[in-house]
């Protein structure tokens, strides 16, 4: 995990992806990894970065966090409009609800 936190730059994502055997983040909660994501975005200014550039961003972002490419869509999405990821899943069924 440490090497992937100190990826700055574009070329250093391309570097990290054409790496084969390229390790995938290790978190103990899914928090974690939101914030992982969360905090990637902000570094990059995913936002602002044009089409191809957060193509590469978003390929960086699923071989690491293991993520599919339509999960991290949505949360891209989620960041955009409330600059923040959190998660959206309800809590288990109300079994008195029957």
């Amino acid at each position: 995990m440490p090497r992937i936190t100190r990826i700055r730059t574009l070329a250093q994502v391309r570097r990290f992806l054409s790496v084969t055997d390229a390790p995938k983040f290790q978190a103990d909660s899914r928090e974690s990894i939101y914030d992982f994501i969360r905090k990637t975005l902000d570094r990059f200014e995913y936002h602002d970065l044009r089409k191809r550039d957060k193509s590469l961003l978003k390929t960086f972002l699923t071989r690491v966090t293991g993520f599919s490419r339509a999960q991290l869509t949505r949360l891209i999405a989620q960041h955009r409009q409330t600059g923040t990821i959190r998660d959206r899943r309800g809590g288990p069924p109300d079994s008195r609800a029957a």
